[in-house]
């Protein structure tokens, strides 16, 4: 049976349009040939357990679809996304989904959110049906009960947390609650292939002129997907929201992002210039991030210092 199904949760509850359409036609674009499932409030079973049911009347569509990612996977087997994931390589992507598909020992994928911490990409994960992964994390939802209420108030509880657990019962780093950190290559735990944050996660949380923002810390020619962290669950006035809101855009593709960290010219949208593998700007990357490796610099001091040399060149 066939995983190539990229399932894709959007409640809308505040009635105003989808803003991350533009993420999905790189899905459209990059991954012609997988179905898109799109899930919401009118073909859910919203009444399934006490989370989801808390979630619902309380209209917290971040943490609804925390639960239903695990229970689409569990279902029906595929590829859940955040809406606001954007593919970047098709092809790459393809081939992680193929090795999952094929494996008998694999029963899912899901990649690290952060290097140094080591918590998942609760935002993107490959799953059998009926996988021992996803039905280990809808247990673990169906079973909060009345803790449900608690849900922002314990980090624990944010899913890329939540997602560690499986790990943990199984025995991997249990002191360390489940966590990979400094993970430099791909590998399988308790029938889960773990990827590095390179993979799936090139850019992460950080502070960015004395400010909470974001950083991409992990683009290499491994990259396949980009989590652009919209951060809509979080309250208007939240740092993260308000720096990704004021950097290009809350809808910019990575390559846009890429440009703009580096002072150039970003042309067109990123779309169709992710295309091109061997274009200057990821050629400029790929190189700066082995300056960034052998000086130990962060990546984008690293750009900045080859671009100051092609220049001066």
């Amino acid at each position: 049976m066939t995983i190539k199904k990229l399932h894709r949760i959007y409640f809308g509850f505040d009635g105003k349009p989808d803003p991350y359409i533009g993420y999905l036609d790189t899905w459209k674009q990059q991954l012609s040939e997988y179905e898109i499932c799109n899930w919401n409030a009118e073909n859910l079973p919203l009444d399934i357990c006490e989370f989801s049911r808390t979630m619902y009347e309380l209209k917290d569509h971040a943490f609804l679809s925390d639960y239903f990612r695990w229970w689409v996977l569990r279902e029906h087997g595929g590829i859940y996304l955040d809406a606001d994931i954007e593919i970047v390589n098709g092809g790459l992507f393809n081939q992680i989904v193929e090795r999952v598909e094929q494996s008998p020992e694999l029963n899912a994928a899901i990649g690290i959110d952060n290097r140094e911490g080591g918590w998942y990409t609760a935002h993107s994960v490959i799953s059998k049906k009926a996988g021992a992964y996803a039905q280990f994390m809808c247990s673990v939802y169906e079973g909060l009960g009345p803790v449900s209420i608690w849900r922002r108030k314990i980090f624990y509880f944010m899913a890329p947390q939540l997602a560690a657990l499986y790990f943990a019962k199984n025995g991997h780093n249990p002191d360390g609650m489940g966590t990979s950190p400094n993970l430099d290559k791909p590998i399988s735990i308790s029938g889960v292939e773990v990827l590095p944050q390179e993979y799936w996660s090139p850019m992460t949380p950080a502070m960015k002129d004395g400010k909470l923002g974001f950083a991409i810390n992990a683009l290499t020619e491994n990259t396949s997907i980009c989590h652009h962290f919209s951060c809509s669950w979080h309250d208007e006035d939240s740092p993260y929201r308000m720096s990704r809101n004021a950097e290009i855009g809350s809808n910019a593709l990575l390559m846009d992002l890429v440009n703009a960290e580096n002072g150039l010219d970003s042309g067109k949208s990123g779309i169709g210039s992710l295309q091109q593998r061997n274009s200057f700007p990821f050629r400029l990357v790929r190189k700066s991030r082995r300056i960034a490796r052998k000086s130990r610099e962060a990546l984008p001091v690293a750009t900045r210092r080859l671009i100051k040399f092609i220049r001066e060149a």
